[in-house]
């Protein structure tokens, strides 16, 4: 049998003085949180995304289960938010994105809000899975502060937010990734899947992609979670759990 391989890291840049981005690597699970730069406590927010999504990091007993576990998920993170702007109302301004997978057998669940991404590469093809939840759908090189006051979708405590939730089969090969705005906002699609698909192990893959962004200037922090199935299954991811970025600071979650 054929093991799932997942690599992941998280870096401030070489702009930003803290890291707002989390990211969580579960047994099932595949989580990237962003954020909102510009908005207070952003490290806070995602860190707090982060933490009550990983409580769905859990084998679901049907595909169909897959998104409807993503979206209790997202729910539980946005009340998760809420309650800690009713105790500390300085927090009232943050926010996050959310990209996040939840993977069992041959299916994947994705659940999106936000800018924050999710590709596939199948067979040489690259493919974007998500949308970004911008005014005008400014995807083509945006700048950081044209995403922060364009970005129209994202989790801020306030209810009523609901993300996109979709199922996809895997295949033999596909290879998944998820990332903060970090990389997708300065690095064409085309160099990252150059290095998807030429980098064999998924670890020097990552290296690799954040490394872009640095030649790009890095200018924010860059999140990277990369996933491979050799043999079109999602095997559960043994031992412990990678939590990166502000969620691996308890310091972070107040």
């Amino acid at each position: 049998m054929s093991s799932t391989r997942v690599a992941a890291t998280s870096s401030t840049g070489l702009v930003r003085t803290r890291n707002e981005d989390s990211a969580y690597v579960g047994r099932w699970l595949l989580a990237v949180a962003d954020g909102m730069g510009g908005h207070a406590a952003g490290d806070v927010a995602s860190a707090t995304v982060i933490e009550a999504i990983r409580r769905f990091d859990i084998q679901a007993g049907e595909p169909q289960d897959l998104t409807s576990l993503l979206g209790d998920g997202v729910r539980d993170a946005n009340a998760q938010l809420a309650d800690k702007v009713r105790a500390n109302p300085e927090l009232t301004s943050m926010g996050s994105t959310l990209t996040a997978m939840l993977l069992s057998g041959r299916h994947v669940a994705i659940a999106h809000i936000g800018d924050s991404r999710a590709y596939r590469l199948r067979d040489g093809a690259f493919t974007m899975l998500t949308e970004d939840h911008v005014v005008g759908k400014l995807v083509a090189d945006p700048k950081p502060a044209e995403i922060s006051e364009h970005l129209v979708r994202f989790l801020d405590a306030r209810p009523g937010w609901s993300p996109d939730l979709t199922l996809r089969t895997v295949l033999p090969g596909d290879r998944y990734l998820i990332c903060s705005d970090g990389l997708s906002s300065f690095v064409d699609a085309g160099p990252i899947r150059n290095v998807l698909a030429r980098t064999a192990d998924l670890d020097q893959a990552v290296a690799d992609l954040v490394a872009l962004a640095y030649n790009a200037g890095a200018p924010d922090n860059v999140t990277v979670i990369a996933a491979e199935m050799p043999d079109g299954e999602w095997h559960e991811r043994p031992g412990s759990p990678l939590i990166l970025g502000s969620a691996a600071d308890v310091a972070a979650l107040p």
